[in-house]
This record gives C-alpha cells, structure tokens and sequence, in this order.
C-alpha cells in the first residue's frame, strides 16, 4: 500500500515505512497524479482534498494534522467510502497562547486593566473553551456565543450574537468556517455586523481567514481608527492582505496553532487514527525521544500578565517584519512552547 504524506509534518518520518510505501511531499504539490495510487493521505491545510484531488484515487483514509477540516469536501468523502480524520483540540493551548499574548500587547499599549473589560468570544469547543478560561484568569466580564452547541446542550447562559458584538470590548473568534447550513461563519463578521461593534473594538482572528470579510474590516478600521485587529488568518492564503496587516495592532502568518506542544499532538493523533484503521499495533505512538519532556522555565514572574509576556512575545512573528514569505515562514517555523509545556 502506498501512503502519501506531508514533508512538514514534524515527527512524522520513518513512522510508516515498515507498513506502506511512503512518498513526501510539499503540502501544495500533492497533486491528483500523486494520489491516483495511493491508499492513505497525511495532510495539512494547504493540501485540498476534493473531487479534483481524489476522483480516479484509490485513496481511502485521509487523515488531516489540522483542528479544521474545511479543506476536506467531507460530502464528497463520505459518499465515495474515504474515511477522514483531525486533529480536533491539537493545538488549543498554542491558539490560546497567541490569543494572551495578542491581549496583553493591547491592554499594555492602551494602559488599561483587564477587569474592566468584556470579552466575548464567538465559538466555545476546544480552543473558545481555554479562551473562556483565559479570560476568567485575566478578571475580564466573559461572554460566550456559540449557536449550534446552545442549540444542541439547551445552553441558555450563552448570548445572541448581535448582543456580543454590541457589548464587547473584545471579540474572538474560534469557530470553523462553514459556508451551508442553519448557521454558517462564512463573512459571519460582515460589514452590517462590524457596525453593531464598538469604536474601540479589539477584534481577533485565529480560526479561519473567511469568518471575517477583509474588505469590510478594513472600511470599519479606516472609519473607527481607536478600533483595533489581531489577525492570524487569512481569507486568500497564502496570499496575505497587507493592506490590512498594515492596518492592524497584530498580522502574523498562520502561526498561533505553531507550538511544540501542538505540533507533536497534532501528528501523534494522525500516527494513531492511521494505526487504528489499518490495524498496525503502534497506538499509543510518541516520537521518540519525546521533545515534550523538557519543561520550559519562565523564572520570575510579577503576575499572569507578566507570565504571559514571559512565554511569548508575539510582535517576533509580525508578518511586517519577518523576510521570509507565508510559505517558508510556517514551514520553517521554530515551534515556541505553549502553556501546557
């Protein structure tokens, strides 16, 4: 059997190769005339499986090193027997790392004192769900919007969505981008929903670059200049909207989900969904040795806002200052270590 992988996930190589005949590539040039012989995919983001990639295939398991899957035509999957997989809750500590640090430039660029803040956050699975945390942490009034779970857990505590953006003084976004259904995220932050924020609105994206219309966003920022945006996402990767990022307190490329932490989780849950489904006896899978047994030290530390600060430093991954372009940088990126580290 032949499996085609990814050469950026980390950890992964020498894995399978008593099991498959194993080909590595660059996510982008996995192609149709690649997989047409394949059994197995080990994907990123940047690999779309459609009809396009897999028509003609023998591909039938696809396991994907991401928390998202829009990248995946799950229909087309499904109704042609192609088993797939994420890594759902991979790299929720790193998302919730960026999104501290992505805080704490703000609140320590305005002099302000989190209690006195109202953070709402849209969408609550495994990353809203340490924002939540992180919020409680940091003394902030947390709200939360997530309408298909309230829906489905009968949730009343949660709050209509055209009531957080009212109300917050910061908005986050967490969610996966869907584009059918009783409640898409597609432009979910359109130019009439941008107008129910606050002049003063720190906005951030780390979930999918098309939750929010760019063109919107940056007519909202031009008209309400005390407004500000932390964007980690893009709506055209690897196509990056500078004139945004130049508009905005925080740009970086597609990194928040970048830790070490998450990078290992991410490629130990696709080692062991493949291990499981060809029955190959190496579940539970760690990479040996386990780069997570060396725990970071932060000495010293004043408060949570100072521990943050400790652990990382996001303005070093500005998209304005970095040489290397969207591509490269990700490929090439040294995994920082996340709270859980």
């Amino acid at each position: 059997m032949k499996l085609v992988a990814d050469s950026h996930i980390p950890y992964l190589k020498g894995v399978f190769e008593p099991f498959f005949d194993v080909e590595y590539l660059p996510g982008h040039l996995i192609s149709q005339e690649v997989v047409k012989d394949a059994d197995v995919l080990i994907i990123r983001t940047r690999t779309t499986c459609n009809h396009g990639l897999l028509h003609g295939s023998r591909v039938k398991f696809i396991a994907s090193a991401t928390i998202g899957y829009d990248h995946i035509d799950t229909l087309y999957c499904e109704s042609n027997g192609i088993k797939w997989v994420t890594a759902p809750g991979c790299n929720a500590a790193a998302v919730q790392q960026w999104v501290a640090s992505a805080l704490v430039r703000w609140i320590s660029s305005k002099n302000l004192n989190p209690k006195t803040l109202t953070i709402g956050i849209v969408g609550i699975g495994n990353v809203g769900s340490k924002v939540v945390t992180l919020g409680n942490a940091l003394g902030m009034n947390v709200i939360c919007c997530d309408p298909p779970r309230a829906e489905k857990e009968k949730i009343t505590t949660f709050v209509d969505f055209h009531e957080l953006l009212k109300v917050s003084d910061i908005i986050t976004f967490h969610v996966p981008l869907t584009r059918v259904g009783k409640y898409p995220t597609y432009h979910i932050l359109s130019e009439k929903n941008l107008a129910l924020c606050k002049p003063t609105a720190y906005l951030l994206n780390s979930s999918r670059g098309g939750v929010i219309d760019e063109t919107a966003l940056i007519h909202f920022l031009k008209q309400n200049p005390k407004a500000d945006v932390a964007i980690d996402v893009w709506e055209y990767e690897p196509q990056l909207n500078m004139e945004l990022a130049g508009l905005s307190l925080v740009a970086t490329p597609h990194i928040a989900g970048y830790s070490l932490e998450g990078k290992v989780m991410a490629t130990k849950m696709v080692v062991d969904a493949v291990s499981r489904y060809f029955n190959l006896g190496i579940t539970p899978w760690w990479p040996m040795p386990n780069p997570l047994t060396e725990k970071q030290v932060i000495g010293s530390a004043e408060n949570i806002l100072d521990i943050i600060g400790k652990t990382y430093r996001i303005e070093s991954d500005d998209v304005r200052s970095v040489t290397k372009g969207f591509e490269d940088y990700r490929n090439t990126y040294n995994y920082r270590r996340d709270f859980t580290g």
